[in-house]
């Protein structure tokens, strides 16, 4: 394989979270009055972790984070894995690279990375995991690279970050990675706001052709 170490992305790259989010968010929205947004709207409102997802989803509505924050919880606890699944050519991908150290580092609380992992037989394939609360501070922050770089014991240099987002490729050009975007996640070009990846993959199979 051409890296010894690969660091995958969750939502949008490994998983299709998308239906799950906004069941989560459009129950959390209904208990507040509100009505509820499209799988588009919500999608667009994910990528920098759970906070940031509530405040988005409620827009220019007034209301009261702290206190919405454990309800959207509550709400995602209950339907995380109503729908949510790889994506076509995952399993194949990741049984394939059984050789390589592989990572998770994702924006999403690890509470819930875990618990998803788990529920889809995903975690005997990541030695590392890395969530968003599980260290300082989350994506673009090098912090969860420089950690799964630490624990892997392996360079920077054989490692490779694997996601759909802008975060992904500003957080593995900052830590000296090569990255890879994936073109059937969360995000078009448009979100990427002018970063370039180093490869663009339209198949979670393609990865393996790189290098």
């Amino acid at each position: 394989m051409a890296f010894d170490l690969y660091i995958f992305d969750l939502d949008g790259t490994l998983i299709d979270t998308r239906r799950d989010l906004t069941t989560a968010v459009n129950e959390m929205l209904a208990l507040y009055g509100i009505g509820p947004k499209s799988v588009a709207e919500v999608t667009g409102c994910v990528g920098d972790g759970i906070k940031k997802l509530v405040e988005r989803s409620f827009g220019d509505t007034s209301f009261d984070v702290e206190e919405a924050l454990p309800v959207f919880k509550k709400c995602y606890w209950n339907h995380m894995l109503d729908t949510t699944a790889p994506y076509p050519g995952i399993m194949n991908l990741l049984s394939r690279l059984k050789g390589s150290y592989k990572a998770i580092l994702t924006n999403k609380a690890y509470r819930f990375t875990r618990a998803i992992t788990d529920g889809l037989c995903l975690t005997p394939y990541f030695p590392i995991i890395v969530g968003g609360d599980s260290v300082e501070r989350k994506k673009p922050s090098t912090d969860g690279v420089e950690y799964i770089l630490e624990r892997a014991g392996l360079p920077k240099a054989r490692a490779v970050m694997i996601g759909d987002g802008k975060n992904d490729i500003v957080v593995a050009k900052k830590a000296g990675l090569t990255v890879v975007w994936v073109t059937y996640g969360f995000s078009d070009r448009s979100r990427l706001l002018g970063e370039i990846p180093d490869y663009t993959i339209d198949t979670p199979e393609q990865l393996l052709d790189i290098g």
